[in-house]
């Protein structure tokens, strides 16, 4: 609730003010408790609700379950430190006589003058 309320802007809030007092007048502080008295009894209800259906209960046992499967190290980890080691690992130069991943590596660019198999094949002819 909170949230959708942070998302309004200075402005906005001034408007809704503005035709809070010219639609209520006199009236606007009776009908802002009237409102705060709806709101909380709506939190109220919510909180039963969420009691009598054992959600809370359910997203606590979801949640050890996943802590129980990461490893605790990651748990601890940053999000930058986690980066900067696939960064570190991706700029290493690959162990001697382990395979280079294939289609990762560029080209070699042709020197001038040498001709590829391609090239010394005739061109087709157009009738």
């Amino acid at each position: 609730m909170l949230a959708f309320i942070f998302n309004f802007g200075t402005l906005e809030i001034f408007l809704v003010v503005i035709v809070a007092v010219l639609v209520f007048g006199r009236n606007l502080p009776t009908v802002a408790v009237q409102a705060a008295e709806v709101v909380q009894r709506l939190r109220r209800s919510l909180a039963d609700l969420r009691r009598e259906t054992g959600i809370d209960e359910e997203l606590r046992k979801a949640r050890r379950t996943i802590d129980a499967a990461v490893p605790r190290e990651v748990r601890r980890m940053d999000v930058r430190e986690i980066v900067r080691r696939q960064v570190e690992e991706a700029g290493r130069e690959p162990e001697p006589g382990s395979e280079k991943p294939s289609g990762s590596e560029k080209q070699p660019a042709e020197l001038p003058g040498e001709t590829t198999a391609a090239a010394d094949e005739d061109p087709p002819v157009s009738s």
